[in-house]
């Protein structure tokens, strides 16, 4: 990440009202039982008044318990030249929010204001005393994520994006930023006066962006690796290490096997290619997944199993994209896309599926400028007062359109068959017909894209009486079935003829089946044609593609992987 100037400038004062020092969700004190529990491993530390306990953008900061004293707490992202601190908190309290957990970097600056005495624990430590102290982990992590939240809501701590909304790389940059749960705030160039105020204050032209602000600078067009990097998303893989379990892939299935096998004590490591919450991940909402009856996003689906995973142990990178898998020998041998290798004794293929792009001519060129896969909040809110198409029938897009109606001036909604009935849960239907601004168009697909820089409009064509139409449309959000991400799987695996991951007697029907296979037992029902080698959710052929689904077969996977595990021993 190439670091072009100090972020440091001088823009007006903000007036933001501070959060109660004394709120028990927000600031929780310990007590004194819990205090000595965590002594026990913790290091005692002193600060003079002045002195810097963590800067803001530290990745792996340690965690403090302020025992004595008092400390401020500054936003160093707020650019501006001599921030007042948002909260003063004195002794009992916990220092950090839920990069503390995570090992991401700071979002605050924290500094004593007068002679402090803490208790310091390193983030593995933290990580160890939630997992084996659950009455202190509930209340570190329950203030961790109001925190989180608090933050979030007044825009402290915020990464700055600048760019134009039609530009590719700032909308990578920005769904990356989204999709990881990193606070930030997205000024489009077109549309926001302070993106401007912004560009002049920087010394930056418009020609250079998007560009990034952050502590530690104003960074021009970062790659997606080097801004996970700098944000330590992505962590140096030890290549001598043996994982007792590698899960490829973190959308529902490979969390939730990530959370089962780290809560058993297995060394558990996740790789992501993209972000964690896979294809759910894009989901604005989900209304029916089991105990959660207002229903939750994918990104908040996301953050939760991560954090869950995290707390027991288990080890996430992204983005790190497996390029290829040697099933041979006692320990499975993965590559990544920045040759570092990985082995492990036992593997979950968790890759899941991505949405299947338009097989029109010239798709391509409006990728990320007005023709998307996926509708998350964030793409719901630039499209206000536009008119924008989805295209598809399936849960994804009726939420997809229902979400997009609460923004947008029309949105059309465009299948092949004569209805919904047959693809999409009732209560969406239902919840469409009666959204004015929504259209049905059955027996309707896009016969082409039409547009300059970006699309403006497309052609429709009704299959049926094969009659031709236009509609204007800043956006076509495209969700038409799904295609498994099982490339790097190369000849590890037998698949279907669709490419998804068979198991099971599924495998062992395959007539090629006894060239992979060389055990005496059959293998697993989620075990793939190579013996210690598993596959769940999406990815595996005949799965039931719904998330509730997918997080059930990667919590049972486990089941076969103590078996596999025991068998090596």
């Amino acid at each position: 990440m190439t670091q072009l100037t100090d972020a440091a400038a001088s823009p007006p004062t903000r007036s933001i009202p501070a959060p109660d020092p004394d709120d028990p969700q927000l600031y929780p004190k310990l007590n004194e039982h819990q205090l000595k529990t965590i002594a026990q491993t913790a290091v005692c530390q002193c600060f003079a008044a002045g002195d810097t306990l963590f800067e803001h953008g530290t990745p792996n900061a340690p965690f403090f318990i302020l025992e004595q004293g008092t400390v401020d707490l500054f936003d160093r992202n707020s650019t501006e030249q001599d921030p007042e601190p948002f909260v003063t908190v004195g002794a009992g309290n916990v220092l950090g929010d839920i990069s503390m957990f995570t090992g991401q970097p700071t979002i605050a600056e924290c500094v004593a204001k007068e002679d402090a005495q803490v208790l310091r624990l390193e983030p593995a430590q933290l990580r160890q005393l939630v997992a084996e102290h659950s009455d202190i982990g509930d209340k570190i992590l329950s203030a961790f994520i109001a925190r989180r939240a608090w933050l979030k809501g007044h825009g402290i701590g915020t990464i700055k994006l600048l760019g134009s909304r039609w530009s590719p790389e700032a909308f990578r940059l920005r769904d990356f930023l989204a999709r990881n749960q990193v606070l930030h705030q997205f000024y489009d160039l077109e549309r926001d006066a302070q993106a401007t105020e912004l560009l002049e204050r920087f010394g930056i032209n418009p020609e250079d962006t998007p560009v990034t602000i952050c502590p530690q600078g104003v960074c021009r067009n970062p790659s997606i690796e080097d801004l996970a990097s700098h944000l330590g998303l992505r962590q140096t893989v030890d290549d001598t290490r043996v994982v007792d379990l590698l899960i490829v892939g973190a959308g529902p299935a490979g969390l939730a096997a990530a959370v089962y096998a780290a809560s058993e004590g297995l060394d558990t490591l996740v790789i992501e290619g993209d972000s964690p919450g896979g294809q759910a991940g894009t989901s604005s909402k989900i209304e029916n997944y089991l105990g959660f009856p207002t229903g939750l996003s994918g990104q908040e689906l996301a953050e939760r199993a991560t954090l869950q995973a995290r707390k027991f142990g288990a080890t996430l990178t992204n983005p790190a994209r497996v390029t290829s898998i040697d099933c041979n020998g006692l320990y499975k041998r993965v590559t990544l896309d920045d040759q570092q290798q990985v082995q492990a004794r036992t593997v979950i293929i968790a890759t899941g599926a991505e949405y299947r792009k338009l097989r029109i001519d010239g798709c391509d060129r409006f990728d990320n400028q007005g023709v998307y896969y996926g509708a998350s909040h964030s793409e719901a809110l630039q499209c206000a007062g536009e008119c924008v198409v989805v295209v598809g029938g399936g849960n994804s897009a009726g939420q997809a359109a229902v979400n997009l109606a609460k923004h947008a001036k029309e949105v059309h909604i465009l299948i092949r068959r004569k209805n919904l009935c047959s693809s999409m849960s009732k209560y969406l239907i239902e919840r469409i017909n009666k959204t004015p601004n929504i259209t049905l168009h059955p027996h309707t697909e896009i016969q082409s894209l039409n547009g300059g820089d970006r699309l403006d409009s497309i052609t429709t064509l009704h299959n049926q009486t094969q009659a031709t139409g236009q509609l204007d449309c800043a956006s076509a959000y495209i969700m038409i079935g799904a295609a498994p991400r099982t490339d790097w799987l190369a000849d590890c695996c037998l698949l279907d003829d669709k490419g998804f991951v068979l198991t099971g007697n599924h495998a062992s029907q395959h007539p090629d089946f006894n060239q992979h296979w060389t055990l005496d037992r059959p293998p697993h029902y989620l075990e793939t044609s190579k013996e210690n080698v598993f596959a769940v959710g999406d990815v595996r052929a005949s799965s039931i593609k719904r998330v509730a689904s997918a997080v059930g077969e990667g919590s049972m996977c486990l089941r076969y992987v103590h078996d596999a595990l025991a068998a090596l021993t």
